[in-house]
């Protein structure tokens, strides 16, 4: 029986009506095990020794464990975090304080999952005390609030700009049906999460979603590892019912993709040293940092492989065509890694974070305002509550505005862009930034007012 840790307390003797109030019973263990059972959250008791003593169906999806496999296993061989993440869960146990994590688990079948963990206290009957862990797996979440009539993000992707507005559609068009997708993008825009959604928003998110790296494995070892070798299943076999994507599937080696094809063709595959086919329903997805057609001509994928994936066609764009949603994209990093609240950023850092290319995209803006909330806490720059231009990595801090040319009236996300990158590129003075857009004084103030930019940054 599980029972959460006890905090000391005493309760309010005034009952309604002048009466003293009862002691409440203590809820029956029956609906605890029955909730545990029922939720879309994963829930994991490990006990004093570090032991899972119980592992509902919902963290399967997490782990790549069922609960029979689980069970009295060491937890940390079960929910596999970082080092420093299994110490901070496992302190919960001692200070009875709980402790929320977001952070990828490493799942039995070596791909990784986006959780949030909340982690409590609880004790068993002799009073040794353990943790309960809970599970929320991403995914399900992003399909639970795919975000309709909220057009500022999709899940766990961020950003209103049309661009993104256009791709959340494509996804939601995408997710039901079982056709195979390409999905292309430059490293780091969110190829992953994007395929994460497909899956969540399909009748197969109840399976497996199992990732396979082709650029992970030398090649005698990456047709045992897809397709399987004897006795041993592969990632296709690992996915059924389920969804496999297949990351930079041009990698796979020319053998490789005549057996993917056939796969495609037959619904079927036989293991390496096998001759008897077996039935398999996978639904796959192709992520690649590179136009697939362009590797189809330069001889790396073959055609007929290339149009059996490519049912649908998703392109993600890089943060550097959708700057208008850097503003945003800040906030939600800053309040995802923030240990305090109220950090904020400055309107000169907004303005030179702007004025960046990112050749990382969204990935590398993370890291970026990860550095410079490291810089703040580690006491090697001033600690204001705004993080200042100087907070950031060298590379950024660096970079040289272009500004591109005004024709006509922008958008007011456009003028926001514009704005930002022309202050940047002239150290924050208003009338250089001002003459660089060809635009008067009065102009410049109004654009500022309507985006909503706040005070005035720089110099006059």
């Amino acid at each position: 029986m599980l029972r959460q840790g006890s905090h000391g307390g005493s309760g309010d003797p005034a009952a309604p009506g002048g009466g003293t109030a009862s002691a409440p019973r203590p809820a029956d263990p029956g609906i605890l095990q029955a909730w545990i059972g029922a939720t879309d959250d994963g829930a994991i008791a490990v006990d004093a020794d570090g032991l899972v003593v119980l592992h509902n169906p919902a963290a399967s999806r997490v782990t790549g464990l069922s609960p029979e496999t689980a069970i009295g296993r060491h937890w940390r061989d079960v929910l596999r975090l970082e080092p420093a993440l299994n110490r901070d869960a496992w302190r919960v146990r001692d200070t009875g304080v709980p402790a929320r994590l977001v952070t990828e688990v490493l799942c039995a079948q070596g791909n990784r999952r986006a959780t949030e963990i909340m982690v409590t206290s609880w004790q068993d009957e002799s009073k040794r005390a353990g943790i309960l862990v809970i599970i929320r797996d991403l995914a399900v979440l992003c399909r639970q609030q795919t975000a309709v009539g909220s057009r500022s993000g999709f899940g766990n992707l961020i950003g209103a700009h049309p661009l993104m507005l256009a791709l959340y559609d494509l996804i939601g068009l995408v997710s039901p049906s079982d056709a195979p997708v390409v999905i292309e993008g430059e490293p780091g825009t969110g190829k992953e999460l994007v395929a994460q959604l497909i899956h969540a928003g399909s009748g197969r998110a109840q399976h497996p979603l199992i990732v396979f790296n082709c650029g992970s494995l030398e090649h005698g070892d990456l047709e045992g590892e897809l397709f399987g070798h004897g006795r041993v299943p592969g990632r296709i076999e690992a996915a059924r019912d389920g969804t496999l994507v297949i990351e930079e599937p041009a990698l796979l080696p020319a053998a490789s993709q005549s057996r993917l094809i056939e796969v495609l063709q037959s619904g079927s595959l036989r293991r390496m040293g096998e001759s008897r086919p077996r039935a398999v329903d996978v639904r796959l997805l192709a992520t690649s940092r590179r136009p697939l057609e362009s590797e189809v001509k330069a001889g790396r994928m073959r055609e007929e492989l290339y149009y059996r994936l490519k049912v649908v066609r998703i392109a993600v764009p890089p943060l550097r065509e959708r700057l208008s949603d850097l503003p945003r994209l800040v906030e939600h990093f800053l309040a995802l890694h923030a240990a305090d609240s109220g950090v904020t950023i400055s309107a000169a850092a907004l303005a030179m974070l702007t004025a960046y290319g990112w050749p990382g995209n969204v990935r590398e803006l993370e890291s970026a305002v990860r550095h410079a909330l490291a810089l703040r806490r580690r006491g090697r720059i001033s600690r204001p509550a705004q993080l200042g231009p100087e907070s950031f990595p060298a590379e950024v801090r660096q970079s040289e505005a272009h500004v591109p040319l005004v024709i006509g009236e922008p958008g007011q996300a456009e003028r926001r862009m514009l704005l930002l990158r022309a202050l940047a590129g002239h150290g924050g003075n208003r009338s250089a930034a001002a003459r660089t857009l060809g635009i008067g004084r009065a102009t410049f103030y109004r654009w500022w007012k309507d985006a909503g930019l706040g005070t005035f940054p720089g110099r006059a």
